[in-house]
Formats: C-alpha cells, structure tokens, sequence
C-alpha cells in the first residue's frame, strides 16, 4: 500500500480523540438543531415529504415510473469488446456498475428497497434496482464504499453480494469500516486512508482513496468515527474516478493534477436543498460542473439523485438543471449528462462508443 505523492499542504484529517475532520474553511458542522429547523422549515413551506416531480407536487407511482425509465441489464450490456474503453451503468443512486481493462466492479451498492437501518420505515425507492445475479454479471472482482450512510452501505446488498461472489470480491473501504464487515462474516476488506493506493490483486488497475468533504455516522452516536471519501481507479490506459458523496472543497483541483486526467467521473449531482443546510455535504448541479473540471473529466455522469427522497428538491430537478449548467459553462455536447436507471455509458478519452439513454433531456 503506498500513497500518491506529497500534499501540496499538510492538512490533518485525523483529529487527536481518534476520529476523523474536514480541513477546509468550506467544512461547516451541521448538529441537532440544524437538522430541527430544516424539519421546520420544510413544514412551513410546505415541502411534499414523499416525494415530488417539477411538474406536480402530487405524482402518482405511475408519474414515476414514466419520469424514470428503468432499463434491465444482460450480460451483453457489460460486454467490453476488448477493452479499450469504460463500461458504466447506472444503478440508481450512487451505485454505479463499471468495467474497465478486464476488470468488474461496484461504487457504493444499495439494492434494498430502502436505505435505513430498517426494511419497514425510511426513504423508499421510486426506481427498482436493475437485477444484478451471476447469470448477467459471472464475476465481480471488487466494491468501493466511500462511507458508512445507510444509502451508500447497505447491509442487505452487502451479505447479497458476499453470498453470490463469495471471498474472492474485494471490498474497498475507509479507515475504521473494516470492522463492521468483519461483523458481517466478510474478511476480504482493505481500508485506506486518503491518497493511499494499492494495485488491485497483482492486476492492472490501481485503487487510490480520495479526500471529499462529508461526514460519517450510523447509529447517531458515532459521528465521523470512519472515514469518507471517493477512489480514483486506474488501469494502464483507462481512469475512473468516483466522487462519493461531498460538499465543494479546494481538493477537487488537486486530484486532478495528482490522478487526472479521468476517463469517465462519477459525480453526486442531488441531495442540495435547503442550500444553508446541505451545503457544506451535498454538491448542487452547478457545483458538480465545476468538480468535473477541477478534476479534468472527458467524461462525467451524474449519480445520487432521482432515486430516494432525501432533501427537498423535486426529484427531477437535478439532471435537469445539470443540462443548464452544462451548457452555461459551455461543456462540449454530452461530455456531463445523468443517465436513465439500467442504461449504459461506453467512454473513453472523452468520446463515447454509443448513444446512452440520459435523463434531463428535452
């Protein structure tokens, strides 16, 4: 395990009682009564709590569903035609799929039908999971998490995948989440700490852990006790970069000039409102674009949006104004779009092999 060159600064995201900080002046800690006045504040203004599209506060399961067209996978659809470009599918959320040089694996999986501590209470997905088994999918060589929310780490998607592919799946993981897998029977798991790399199994690609602007928590009393961040995955040729989830901070520019440029980024585009709340955690669209340069993406899609309802923007409203915000930064044609659940993206060096069925289009 090495790490990815000297920090330009030294900036200590390990704070003496052994958890873990943000260390940029655009860290903003948001505690109880954040959180109470955000619940109040959305009362008052009368924001829907189950979900709502932009063109009504009242959409029925089947406004959804034509909303959000899901595609079901096959194995043709992973298929790399030798491997000179990347394959990435949307899974929903934050969960993409992704092939690059013979390698297969998974950024943030969530199946469940909610992400909670609980099946029977929580946000509810409007969007099924594509089906994901060993007849489409034979081999699964690694998962990366980039922290320990309910809808980036699931429990159930987690034992669902260790007894479909069993000890030879990697999983990659933040410093102090080792032990909440070794708690799920799961030993294969590597934890690294920011710009730590280590080439995955003797293979071709190297997995780098990268900084973002967060926080951790599962059970309320163990605020930022693990660590968070995104992972750069780079093979001979190809470079994939996964953002994981984060507000908008200066280390953005520096991943790009230490593992840019990148291939295809994956990059939050919802979760954003209320802005004074979310912040200092969630990316908005506009902010997203300018991820995608700061970290020089040929090619970027838009995750952890239309999915679950999880802030208070209407769930269709982050692809559509990433297509706004796109074009006022005068992105080229289709090189930042959000693609439909189930649908695959080919890229490689900023030029796609096909036409992927995107959402936020006219």
């Amino acid at each position: 395990m090495s790490s990815v060159g000297p920090a330009d600064t030294i900036l200590s995201h390990h704070s003496p009682d052994g958890r873990f900080d943000n260390p940029w002046d655009t860290w903003k800690e948001t505690g109880l009564w954040g959180v109470l006045k955000w619940q109040i504040d959305r009362r008052a203004k009368n924001v829907p709590q189950g979900g709502w599209l932009l063109k009504s506060r009242t959409p029925t399961s089947k406004d959804f569903i034509d909303e959000f067209p899901l595609h079901q996978l096959d194995s043709a659809t992973l298929s790399d035609a030798g491997g000179d470009f990347i394959t990435a599918v949307w899974m929903g959320h934050a969960s993409v799929l992704v092939k690059m040089e013979g390698i297969t694996f998974l950024t943030d999986p969530v199946f469940s039908q909610r992400c909670s501590p609980v099946q029977w209470a929580g946000p509810k997905r409007f969007v099924p999971a594509p089906r994901l088994d060993k007849s489409i999918l034979p081999s699964l060589d690694f998962v990366i998490i980039s922290h320990n929310h309910y809808d980036h780490l699931d429990y159930g998607t987690v034992v669902q995948l260790h007894k479909q592919y069993g000890n030879d799946l990697t999983w990659y993981v933040p410093l102090g989440l080792q032990k909440w897998f070794h708690r799920c029977k799961i030993t294969n798991v590597k934890e690294l700490d920011w710009w730590q790399s280590v080439q995955h199994c003797g293979g071709p690609v190297t997995v780098t852990m990268t900084p973002a602007q967060h926080w951790s928590s599962r059970t309320g009393t163990d605020r930022r006790h693990t660590l968070w961040g995104g992972y750069a995955v780079l093979g001979e040729k190809l470079r994939f970069w996964f953002a994981g989830d984060t507000g908008y901070c200066p280390v953005f520019k520096e991943i790009g000039r230490r593992l840019g440029p990148f291939d295809l980024s994956a990059i939050p585009i919802g979760a954003y409102k209320p802005r004074d709340f979310m912040k200092p955690q969630h990316i908005n669209p506009q902010e997203a674009v300018q991820i995608h340069q700061d970290v020089r993406s040929m090619q970027s899609i838009g995750i952890h949006c239309c999915t679950f309802c999880l802030t208070d923007e209407a769930l269709d409203e982050p692809p559509q104004l990433l297509v706004r915000e796109a074009a006022a930064a005068k992105l080229s044609h289709g090189s930042f779009v959000t693609l439909q659940h189930g649908a695959c993206l080919k890229t490689a060096g900023g030029l796609n092999r096909n036409e992927p069925a995107l959402l936020g289009t006219p």
